[in-house]
């Protein structure tokens, strides 16, 4: 009795899977590769065998990286009082340069076309609210904005940087309009001449 359900399980099992196999559908509208998928003539696969490496010399010029030019901006003293009254502020959510603040900016386009050196950083700034990844990028926007409206006014675009840092620097705290409205800014910082 045991041997006849083992035999009746078994071959039940066996049906299941032929049955299950057979079942399978074949995949339609395939597309052939010609030469079993291998790239070229298979008959002509000579000279890859003997490929060799290209060399590599990390004291080669072309991979090393230049050191920093000396009139790096970045590392540059930098003057925040020079053009801090002509801090330019924001609406909520904006970039849009203000009609009201374009007299600073006129001040700051005039000072560098006359006077030929040192360069200058636009730092764009926001308010708390947001979050750090929105404000980051709406700083970015402030500043570029900013940028913009200085090259139009003739200001050559070589002497110009921008660097967003959304809520970090906030000018006012506070939890309120008065204080929010002071952090949504551009603020211009004169970059000294490189010695």
């Amino acid at each position: 009795m045991k041997r006849t359900t083992f035999f009746n399980l078994f071959i039940l099992g066996l049906v299941l899977v032929f049955g299950v196999t057979a079942c399978k559908k074949k995949p339609k509208g395939l597309t052939t590769i010609p030469n079993n998928g291998m790239v070229g003539n298979p008959n002509n696969r000579q000279g890859l065998e003997n490929t060799t490496p290209i060399p590599f010399d990390p004291n080669d010029p072309k991979y090393t990286i230049a050191p920093p030019h000396p009139e790096d901006w970045e590392n540059r003293p930098k003057d925040r009082e020079k053009f801090a009254a002509n801090t330019v502020h924001f609406d909520l959510d904006s970039s849009t340069v203000k009609s009201s603040e374009s007299s600073k900016l006129e001040a700051v386009a005039n000072y560098f076309k006359s006077n030929p050196a040192g360069d200058l950083l636009i730092e764009g700034h926001c308010d708390e609210r947001g979050t750090e990844g929105y404000n980051l990028s709406l700083g970015d926007k402030r500043a570029s904005a900013l940028r913009e409206y200085l090259v139009n006014l003739g200001v050559s675009p070589d002497r110009i940087h921008t660097l967003s840092l959304g809520e970090a620097q906030p000018a006012a705290t506070g939890q309120d309009e008065s204080a929010w409205s002071k952090n949504r800014r551009g603020e211009f910082i004169f970059v000294e001449p490189a010695k």
